[in-house]
């Protein structure tokens, strides 16, 4: 965890126009997560945000993955923690809006808190955190989606 400031790019592309998204919170957010979690050595990061329909989500997902379905949240990263440079692009994140407020309805919570789930989720997943390899790693990045979550509604 870093307590030096941290210079990060954000570049975000809503191709859903939702009426929810607030690009300056979602942006002042990720610049808090991203500074409480870029290791010392990381002085500025880029990383892409993009808000898809479920349509486009299916098609990324063919494209980048071969699975021809759509799903809430991909992470394509970038980010290699054993070069010790300053600057590095993290990847990107793609959320499909469609499938975050089916999930935010169905779970029960609000669209702003799953926004900031599958959020946190990707970019965890931009650092090098796993959950499909084994309990204890899921244990672990569960514990950190909890913390970084816990940053953004309880301040």
């Amino acid at each position: 965890m870093s307590e030096n400031p941290k210079e990060i790019f954000l570049q975000i592309f809503d191709e859903t126009n939702s009426s929810f998204l607030d690009m300056h919170l979602v942006q002042k957010n990720v610049e808090r997560i991203l500074s409480s979690l870029l290791p010392e050595s990381l002085h500025s990061v880029d990383l892409d945000l993009l808000f898809v329909d479920d349509q486009a989500m299916k098609q990324i997902n063919s494209e980048r993955r071969s699975l021809e379905k759509t799903t809430d949240v991909l992470s394509f990263p970038l980010y290699q923690a054993d070069l010790n440079i300053p600057h590095q692009h993290l990847g990107e994140v793609v959320i499909s809006v469609d499938t975050l407020s089916r999930q935010a309805e169905e779970i029960g919570h609000s669209k702003i808190e799953e926004l900031y789930r599958l959020l946190v989720h990707g970019i965890l997943h931009l650092l090098g955190y796993e959950h499909e390899t084994n309990e204890a790693d899921a244990q672990r990045m569960r514990a950190k989606e909890d913390e970084c979550l816990a940053m953004i509604f309880n301040s």
